[in-house]
Parts: structure tokens; C-alpha cells; sequence
């Protein structure tokens, strides 16, 4: 399948087949470029939506969608996944940045993975806890992955220079699945919707997390 990547401010934005049936300019610089004659998915390259730091996932991520687990690096803008209900969600586009160094390896089958995955720092997934429901009075929130660290079924793990991290932007603020895990993805009004934790917050269910909670 045919990709065009742009590169804006360090992050690329993936275009794919759908994209390529129409027209393709991009403003820089003061000028604007076509491309075979093709109309633009955004008219403006401040249109392109720019993935919070520190989030995505492995090439290797595979993503739930109709046809069966896909990797998410083999998606494309106008291709078709599952949200976390089992829905379907078209993908607005795919972004890809440099992976960071200290990632987070987590473990299949916690959390509901279907296979292990690695995960950037801040990239949240949604969790239901009877931790979260004693500190913040809600069952069902979504979190750092980096909260979760415990070093069994959440633990560290060093990327090499060559990795690429993942991210989806979707036309729903739903969470996608890895499996029967939910995870965030972005949404054009921001990431998926949801009882979001603050840094104080992931930080008091980290520090719980570790140490064995017990109600």
C-alpha cells in the first residue's frame, strides 16, 4: 500500500490510500505543494494534529480492527480499527515519532493484552481498580503506563535509536483495544474522553500500586 509521511515539528503524520485519491498541499515556507494533482486531507499544515510527548506505541503494537489484529504500523489515514466497545472507528491519521529511551514493557495477559506491548511513558490505557475507586471515588480511569510500573506484569524497557513510536488519531473519542485492553488514542478535540488522572494523581496510585493495596 502507497504512504506518503510528513515530517512536522519532529512528528510524522502517515497519509495513506485514502488520501491519495484526493489533493495533498502543504503550506511551508510561505509556499504550497501538490502532489500529482491531489486534493488536500488538510488544507493547512497546522491542521495536522501533533501527538502529546511521550506517547505510542511499538511498530509491532497490533491494533483490534474488523479484519482481525492488524500492527499499527501497517495502518493507514481512512483505514478501519475497533474502539474498546467493539465499534468501528476510521483512523483521521498516523503519527510517528522517535522512540523514547526509558519505555515500558507490558505483559500479556494483564490488563486484557492479547500480546505484549511497548508502550511510551505517557501514553495512557484505561484501568479499573479497586485502587482507583479508593483514592478517587471512580472505578474506571485513565492513566500513565508508567503508574502501573511494578517491574512483573509493567517493567522498564530501553528502546534502541532506531525505534519508532505510534499514534492513532481517530474520528471518535473513544479508546481503541489491544485485545480487550483499552487504550487512548487522540481525537480531534483532544485524547480520549474519560476521567483522565493528574501527574499528583498517578503518582498516589503508583505509590499504592507498588505496595500492595489492600482495602
Amino acid at each position: 500500500m502507497r504512504q506518503i509521511a510528513l515530517k512536522i515539528y519532529g512528528h510524522e503524520a502517515i497519509l495513506g490510500r485514502e488520501e491519495l485519491l484526493e489533493t495533498v498541499a502543504l503550506r511551508a515556507n510561505g509556499r504550497v505543494a501538490n502532489d500529482m494533482g491531489l486534493k488536500p486531507a488538510s488544507s493547512n499544515i497546522n491542521d495536522l494534529p501533533e501527538a502529546p510527548a511521550n506517547t505510542g506505541m511499538m511498530a509491532d503494537t497490533r491494533i483490534a480492527t474488523p479484519a482481525g489484529p492488524r500492527r499499527i504500523d501497517e495502518l493507514s489515514a481512512g483505514d478501519t480499527v475497533l474502539d474498546a466497545q467493539g465499534r468501528e472507528a476510521k483512523i483521521r491519521h498516523v503519527l510517528k515519532t522517535d522512540a523514547p529511551r526509558n519505555s515500558f514493557l507490558m505483559r500479556a495477559p494483564y490488563f486484557g493484552l492479547d500480546h505484549d506491548v511497548v508502550l511510551a511513558p505517557d501514553q495512557k490505557i484505561v484501568v479499573t481498580s479497586d485502587i482507583a475507586e479508593y483514592l478517587f471515588g471512580e472505578e474506571t480511569v485513565i492513566m500513565p503506563v508508567w503508574a502501573l510500573a511494578d517491574g512483573r506484569k509493567v517493567g522498564h524497557y530501553e528502546t534502541r535509536s532506531t525505534d519508532r513510536m505510534y499514534q492513532l488519531q481517530l474520528d471518535t473519542p473513544e479508546p481503541m483495544a489491544i485485545g480487550r485492553c483499552a487504550v487512548s488514542a487522540l481525537y480531534k478535540d483532544g485524547a480520549t474522553q474519560g476521567r483522565v488522572l493528574s501527574d499528583e494523581e498517578a503518582r498516589c496510585f503508583a505509590t499504592e500500586h507498588r505496595v500492595g493495596f489492600q482495602n
